[in-house]
């Protein structure tokens, strides 16, 4: 519904990110964006955006949880799944100064019936799983080291226990293959891969969705190594995913990293774009 640039003049675009999914006859949000703008869209695209069974933020940040309050406008009784260590508020550091992340505890309180809260892992509907990274190693966790989540009024360093990503299983069979959607890869595209190959054994990856956070905050620059980029692209590649759609925090630069080892099976997934499994 909405990222950092648009396919088409009249639909917005914004930093941030919110995808529509239609599934076995119901219809889920994966993040909502940093405004009400992806409702907007949402709207100019003909989505029956008040018809919205759950929503799913794959983590407290800005660019992922500010839309949510135009969409529960529109669907009141909408279930709101999150982990549970997103309670933490997060910060980011810019200097000495630091500014809240993402939603506070003001959001947990107004949502408080809406919402399910989970540790690890969490069962949408039947083919429709939100995990957490189960399998991890350090060497591909995100170098960004700008969070911080604060305790008893003291900064600790940010351990990614707020965000889950999306595993969907388009097809009939669940052999046949799923799709992984990631809100902006914190803890490693990679150690989700190794995490879903541990959980759901040899089976096919269709495509990975998401954005990348390989941006700084101009896209054209990077916000980590080119190295790192060219690592996780690898390890993308040797997941044998079929396709890679890239989009919001991953930049015009960290595409362009990626597409030096990942080649046709890489795609930019800009707002009003469409895809089918």
């Amino acid at each position: 519904m909405i990222e950092n640039t648009a396919v088409n003049e009249k639909l917005f675009a914004e930093d941030g990110m919110s995808l529509f999914v239609e599934y076995e006859g119901k219809n889920y949000l994966i993040d909502t964006g940093l405004t009400g703008k992806a409702v907007d869209n949402a709207k100019r695209m003909r989505l029956p955006i008040n018809e919205i069974d759950a929503v799913i933020l794959t983590h407290n940040h800005h660019a992922h949880i500010g839309g949510i309050d135009a969409v529960m406008r529109l669907n009141p009784n909408a279930k709101i799944y999150l982990r549970a260590g997103a309670q933490t508020e997060v910060y980011r550091r810019n200097g000495l100064f630091k500014s809240p992340a993402g939603a506070g505890a003001g959001f947990f309180r107004k949502y408080e019936e809406n919402l399910v809260l989970f540790n690890s892992f969490s069962e949408v509907a039947e083919g429709f799983y939100l995990a957490s990274c189960e399998q991890f190693d350090e060497k591909h966790e995100n170098p960004d080291s700008g969070y911080v989540f604060t305790q008893n009024k003291k900064s600790v360093p940010f351990d990614h226990s707020d965000e889950s990503f999306a595993v969907i299983f388009p097809k009939k069979r669940k052999a046949d293959g799923l799709v992984l959607i990631g809100g902006c890869f914190h803890c490693g595209a990679v150690n989700m891969l190794d995490t879903v190959a541990n959980r759901w054994h040899d089976i096919p990856i269709l495509a990975v969705i998401g954005g990348f956070h390989f941006s700084a905050s101009n896209p054209k620059m990077l916000g980590c190594s080119a190295e790192y980029v060219t690592a996780q692209a690898r390890g993308i590649k040797m997941s044998g995913a079929e396709k890679v759609y890239a989009c919001h925090c991953t930049g015009f630069r960290g595409f362009d990293v990626m597409d030096e080892t990942l080649g046709d099976r890489l795609m930019y997934l800009g707002g009003g774009e469409q895809i089918d499994f």
